[in-house]
């Protein structure tokens, strides 16, 4: 294992820890680290901003590749404890932390909208698969890059298509939930397994609203859907003016039904470097989806694993407004 200050400077020899996660509603995956402040260390100089690389043993190749590539983001420094605390991020942190302002015509696909922010941005862009659905005109959106995107992705999943994240690789890239090649079977190298069953969250009962052109009228309801309720009535109302007729309503009040968290909490006692956020592993037999993990590298090796299956994901981080 390396680690690359600069692009020149490792600096391996001084990291006490090492942290690895990412999440399923991120971009920016986040490398921690914990170093010790020594005399070479001070002279190195570890000024925020600067790049930084961890190169590993692949676990799928076999072969040493680029785990991680990104700056210094935060850095914390104790003189009592003799230690430096890095917080790292890929660069599509500046995604997640730039904001702007588009407005996009109807018929548009989450892939070409996509493109167009990374045109602007001047991010490099792999050759980006078609998500395929078309999208309805947006109003002027004055938010987060990442926020867009995420809207564009759900809109997707909502009308028919497939689930998707954004990953940044050597390039950034749409990733369909669940491609990857190798599904890891965590059952093996497990060591605690907590699974985690609650109406938290839980919609039954959906009130769906149309357009309300005049601030003093209420807004007509266009249909009131139930589902699951047997667990109560448990209501959401939602306002959507791309929504005009009933079949419309109730295709919204399906993506908004939810039955509550259904997770698993997994520990392992080794670490697998190349799982990420999205992918699919197996667990006694059961295929699940990466929600967020931390990889734990070095003398701590490890990883923490939080995984759903594909209804509560697509639930809980596909439905909702957009």
């Amino acid at each position: 294992m390396e680690i690359i200050l600069r692009n020149k400077y490792k600096i391996e020899n001084l990291v006490k820890s090492i942290l690895l996660s990412e999440a399923l509603d991120g971009i920016a995956y986040t490398l921690e680290l914990q170093v010790a402040k020594t005399e070479e260390l001070k002279r190195l100089g570890i000024p925020k901003g600067s790049t930084i690389k961890l190169i590993d043993i692949s676990a799928n190749t076999n072969k040493s590749t680029v785990i991680f590539n990104g700056i210094v983001w935060t850095r914390n420094s104790s003189n009592k404890n003799k230690e430096m605390r890095l917080r790292c991020k890929e660069r599509t942190v500046y995604v997640e932390e730039s904001e702007d302002e588009y407005i996009f015509p109807a018929g548009q696909t989450a892939t070409q909208r996509i493109k167009k922010y990374c045109s602007d941005w001047h991010i490099p862009y792999a050759s980006l698969i078609n998500t395929g659905v078309k999208l309805a005109k947006t109003k002027c959106r004055r938010e987060s890059i990442l926020s867009m995107m995420s809207k564009d992705i759900k809109e997707t999943a909502q009308k028919g298509g497939s689930l998707y994240k954004i990953r940044m690789l050597d390039r950034l890239n749409i990733i369909k939930l669940g491609s990857n090649n190798t599904i890891w079977r965590l059952e093996t190298i497990a060591e605690d397994i907590e699974e985690t069953s609650s109406l938290q969250g839980a919609v039954t009962q959906v009130k769906v609203l149309g357009k309300n052109d005049k601030d003093e009228a209420k807004s007509p309801v266009i249909g009131v859907y139930k589902k699951n309720i047997n667990y109560g009535t448990l209501q959401k109302v939602v306002q959507d003016s791309k929504v005009t007729n009933g079949e419309q309503a109730k295709k919204k009040a399906n993506s908004l039904f939810n039955t509550g968290e259904e997770s698993v909490k997994v520990s392992c006692a080794k670490d697998i470097n190349t799982i990420r956020s999205g992918d699919v592993v197996s667990l006694n037999g059961t295929r699940y989806y990466v929600i967020d993990i931390t990889h734990r590298i070095g003398s701590n090796e490890g990883m923490d694993i939080t995984l759903g299956q594909w209804d509560y994901v697509k639930r809980r981080f596909y439905s909702g407004d957009i």
